[in-house]
């Protein structure tokens, strides 16, 4: 006698913006992968919780990976002023919420969480590290986790000042303990946040990091942009929100330190300014060097391509990891990697590594990827590792699709 197979429905959140860099590509590569790899008995609907993803759903219908019945969109009149309360990340909001909180008043559940708790679905998954999920109270769901690095390195104030450290705390224990499921990007974050909170390995899925199939596109775009298509010496790339985490000063440090050497190079940055802006700066014009170090803010998939492709090599300086996503997109694009030495669980044989507080450290990598073995030594390990790293996010997805039939099993 056939088994009656009964429909599972799966409601996947996607959230963020282009300018939030490779995390909103990455949510699009995972929704991809549901789209395709998902059991023929689950029934996939997206919520996008912005505007953002609006071209990428259009490309999807079009290519009849989705139809249109399965974007599901948020009520135009869904928030008012206690939900802007609840859930705006606004510096008055978080502030009013922790008042509320320290006077003993239960804040309450917001409107997309109620959207959610109300729907259809049978679990939740969310792509990204979404706050929304822990205010969940009827829904099963599935969490993503990027990094842990508010406990790796408070120093920094984005991830210190005003109650950051404690809001970003709270959501990821409660959501963390409540997910059914974890989808981390790297077996070093998996095992930290089993010690950090206090969980079992076996809760989560690891599913390493993809650069975004539409970087490509820049191979048939070539022209860079007209801030640095007239620089005549080499220049080091770096693509990163401007956070004093990412650690620009540093790369303008060695830039300065190469400069007094004799030797010509420059530096491009790009990505949103999310307030070190003015300090970084202040600090590449103490250095002398702010006619070498170019800051082109957000720029499109087909610019950073060309960006990459006539780059010196990418320089990858952040303190957070273990895992970043720009490295993978010079690996895709035979571009040289220079990366902190956080990056080599992540990165192996594919780059030179140097003490992210050490400029002396990362000038000597500057000079060292210009000799032309080393960087065709530097282009193959990281066509090697890429590909490693394929057959590593293969077998995560299968696990990741077996785990999610599991708890299709334990749901209907």
């Amino acid at each position: 006698m056939a088994k009656t197979v009964v429909p599972f429905k799966l409601l996947v959140v996607i959230a963020g913006s282009a300018q939030t860099g490779g995390g909103f590509h990455q949510s699009i590569t995972n929704l991809e992968t549901l789209l395709r790899a998902a059991p023929k008995h689950f029934i996939i609907d997206v919520l996008p919780l912005s505007r953002a993803f609006d071209e990428t759903l259009r490309r999807l219908l079009q290519e009849g990976k989705i139809e249109s019945g399965q974007v599901l969109r948020l009520p135009a009149k869904l928030t008012n002023f206690r939900d802007r309360v609840i859930s705006s990340e606004a510096l008055i909001f978080r502030l009013a919420r922790w008042a509320l909180n320290l006077s003993g008043r239960r804040v309450g559940m917001s409107a997309r969480a109620r959207f959610i708790d109300n729907s259809d679905a049978d679990l939740v998954y969310f792509l990204s590290p979404v706050p929304l999920a822990k205010e969940l109270l009827l829904k099963p769901f599935v969490w993503t986790l990027w990094d842990i690095c508010h406990l790796d390195s408070p120093e920094f104030p984005e991830v210190r000042t005003s109650y950051k450290f404690e809001d970003r705390e709270d959501f990821y224990s409660k959501s963390l303990r409540k997910a059914a499921l974890v989808v981390v990007d790297s077996t070093p974050l998996r095992e930290n946040t089993a010690m950090a909170y206090g969980l079992h390995g076996n809760k989560f899925v690891t599913i390493p990091f993809s650069p975004p199939a539409t970087l490509a596109a820049g191979e048939t775009s070539p022209e860079l942009p007209s801030e640095v298509r007239d620089l005549t010496a080499p220049y080091f790339f770096y693509p990163a929100q401007l956070w004093g985490h990412k650690n620009h000063v540093r790369i303008a440090e060695a830039i300065a330190q190469l400069t007094a050497e004799g030797h010509d190079f420059h530096a491009v940055f790009v990505g949103k300014d999310h307030g070190a802006g003015a300090t970084i700066a202040k600090r590449i014009a103490s250095l002398g060097v702010s006619d070498r170090v170019h800051f082109l803010g957000y720029v499109s998939d087909q610019a950073m391509g060309a960006l990459y492709q006539n780059a010196s090599a990418l320089v990858m300086a952040s303190y957070f990891g273990p895992t970043n996503i720009p490295p993978l997109e010079a690996f895709q694009l035979g571009v040289p990697v220079i990366a902190s030495l956080i990056h080599k669980d992540q990165l192996a044989q594919g780059a030179l590594y140097f003490d992210p507080d050490d400029e002396a450290s990362l000038s000597d990598a500057m000079l060292a990827v210009q000799i032309p073995l080393v960087r065709e030594q530097l282009v193959l390990q990281g066509e090697e590792r890429l590909k490693g790293l394929d057959t590593e996010r293969s077998i995560g997805e299968k696990s990741l699709i077996d785990s999610l039939t599991r708890l299709s099993r334990r749901l209907l």
